[in-house]
């Protein structure tokens, strides 16, 4: 900041970054810096102090907004911004008031020949304008043969990364294909399979189902005779003795 500056620029000034505030904090000294300049300054001095005064304050609590600030700083930048651009535009020096004739390549930046006398500048490489238009244009050829080339390996590239992307595609929906029809496959000899087992199951148990049957109708038969031969035993047992023997033989037969 000029040592010519006014009362407000000097007011909006950051002790930190010696610039206009932007996004002002006030500390609870009162004194007021950049939000992103007193974040960097606690992180290298690893403690939360004001850079001015030196107070210490608690590491959990985070300044608050200088909201008043804030809108004169904005102001002032925006008044600084549109001085900057008229006298661009006019192709003046912002510091002089002067017709640029030089080129700083030190600082990349055009000046006044006052520029150039200046401390700033005094040891700095400063050539006519004319001579860092051709260099710079120069500059500008191989810059943009570069970045020509470069598109130009980039575009290739995305070519090939989209035919890729379609051969992925296309394959992909190929293996899907031949998946549902192996799958379709598979299921109907499944189904097939299921079916000729199920009826096998079904036969061989018809199969030992009527002979059971079978079985079960001779042995109530069975027992039904044999029913009949205990009853009639019975009877016999009943007889007086010389009925009894008589039928002896024939009782025995039985």
């Amino acid at each position: 900041m000029a040592a010519s500056a006014s009362p407000s620029e000097r007011d909006c000034c950051c002790s930190v970054c010696c610039d206009i505030f932007n996004d002002p904090v006030v500390l609870l000294c009162g004194h007021s810096f950049c939000t992103t300049c007193l974040r960097e300054w606690w992180r290298q001095s690893h403690l939360q102090t004001c850079p001015t005064c030196n107070q210490t304050f608690p590491t959990a609590k985070k300044p608050p907004r200088n909201l008043a600030l804030r809108n004169v700083s904005d102001a002032l930048r925006r008044e600084k911004n549109t001085q900057s651009a008229n006298r661009a535009s006019e192709k003046l020096c912002g510091l002089h008031g002067e017709k640029f004739t030089l080129y700083c390549a030190t600082d990349q930046q055009l000046i006044c020949l006052s520029c150039r006398d200046a401390k700033q500048h005094k040891k700095h490489n400063c050539v006519p304008i004319e001579e860092a238009v051709d260099t710079f244009r120069a500059q500008l050829k191989l810059k943009r043969l570069h970045l020509h080339t470069k598109q130009n390996t980039f575009t290739a590239h995305h070519v090939q990364c989209r035919k890729m992307a379609d051969h992925i595609k296309l394959q992909a929906q190929q293996t899907e294909d031949t998946l549902k029809k192996e799958f379709q496959r598979l299921r109907h000899f499944l189904r097939a399979e299921e079916a000729a087992r199920i009826e096998a199951v079904r036969k061989e148990a018809k199969f030992k189902s009527d002979a059971i049957d079978i079985r079960i109708i001779n042995l109530t038969a069975e027992i039904s005779s044999l029913g009949d031969k205990i009853k009639a035993i019975q009877k016999e047992m009943k007889a007086d003795d010389i009925a009894l023997m008589l039928n002896a033989k024939s009782t025995m037969e039985r």
